[in-house]
């Protein structure tokens, strides 16, 4: 039976750990029954599989492809079948149903789920239908079909919660709390894509560096509060004033930059210049106004973004140290750095 996974909620390393316990446990299981006497007499055959099966998942487990792992449950639901059907008398042994539905649920989502309860009631029905009238009676499959419909829901849904958290816990990982941009780590991984799209299409990446002038000055007189105010002002208007393509971080403090993929050192300019105007036309009674130092850097399908990063910081620096509120343009050591500045800054 094929269980082909739309997703693996979790590492392949614990889909074949949790599947060698599930088997190993089962071959336990046979083992321990076969040691108390007064049961009704069954075959050691699925116990023996179930070792055997436990041996190899830790001995060439990781060597599995996903589609051959996904195999795991259906092949243990045949394995209980297998014992339901050698059991010459009514025994708790389709309790272990249980296990192959809850692991393929939880590993392999609700199409796994689907899929493995399906196939659990077809071989539970033949195992019941070999056995001799009286005792694979109609009842013991309706009763284990709901338990398994139940355990099989249940899973799924605490799946779906457990993968909604762990996403957004790992949103919130690449998330600058204050302003909602990218911080610093989610600028990265969203930045490899980007540079790797300009090696493959040889086009232009900008960058754009801002840093807010002076802003010590406005926490030690306005409080960090309002600082605070003033960070989530200026995230909105790089936000507004960039392109849906466009990606906006805070890499810490009042320090933000902005990718402009497929942007030369003249459209980055422009851009950075217009967010410096914007910051200083920016009118707020209840915040104080501020202003912005830019430093920009472009280059045709760049091999790092470390680099680019760099060149804008360096031109950045510079426009600080040469009078702030204005943008400066890196273009390489041997030529002139380019400044753009408001009159009288």
């Amino acid at each position: 039976m094929s269980l082909l996974p739309d997703s693996v909620r979790l590492n392949d390393r614990l889909v074949i750990r949790s599947a060698a316990l599930m088997y190993a446990s089962a071959a336990a299981v046979s083992l321990v029954e076969g040691a108390f006497p007064g049961g009704p007499p069954f075959s050691f055959a699925p116990g023996l599989a179930a070792a055997a099966v436990a041996a190899v998942l830790v001995l060439v487990g990781h060597r599995l492809p996903r589609w051959m792992l996904a195999q795991f449950g259906p092949l243990g639901t045949a394995l209980i079948a297998y014992a339901v059907a050698t059991t010459s008398a009514p025994a708790d042994n389709a309790a272990l149903y249980m296990w192959p539905v809850l692991w393929t649920t939880f590993f392999f989502g609700r199409k796994g789920a689907v899929a493995i309860v399906a196939w659990t009631g077809l071989a539970h029905a033949v195992a019941l239908a070999s056995l001799p009238a009286g005792i694979g009676y109609p009842d013991r499959w309706i009763d284990l079909m709901a338990s398994v419909c139940v355990v099989a829901a249940v899973v799924d849904v605490l799946g779906g919660l457990n993968d909604a958290l762990v996403s957004r816990l790992a949103a919130e990982a690449r998330t600058d709390e204050l302003t909602g941009l990218l911080n610093r780590r989610g600028f990265e991984e969203h930045s490899a894509a980007e540079l790797a799209r300009a090696r493959r299409d040889d086009t232009f990446v900008g960058v754009a560096s801002f840093d807010i002038d002076y802003f010590k000055r406005v926490n030690d007189e306005w409080g960090h509060e309002t600082g605070d105010r003033v960070l989530v002002r200026l995230a909105s208007i790089l936000t507004a004033e960039s392109r849906e393509i466009d990606l906006v971080a805070r890499l810490g403090g009042e320090e933000f930059v902005v990718l402009l993929p497929r942007c030369d050192v003249a459209a980055a300019e422009r851009f950075a210049e217009r967010i410096r105007i914007a910051v200083a036309a920016e009118d707020d009674s209840e915040l104080p106004g501020i202003r912005v130092s830019a430093g920009v850097a472009a280059d045709r399908a760049p091999s790092t973004m470390n680099v680019l990063l760099q060149q804008a910081d360096s031109a950045l620096y510079t426009a600080k140290r040469t009078g702030r509120n204005r943008t400066r343009v890196y273009r390489d050591a041997t030529r002139p750095l380019v400044a753009f500045a408001a009159s009288g800054a």
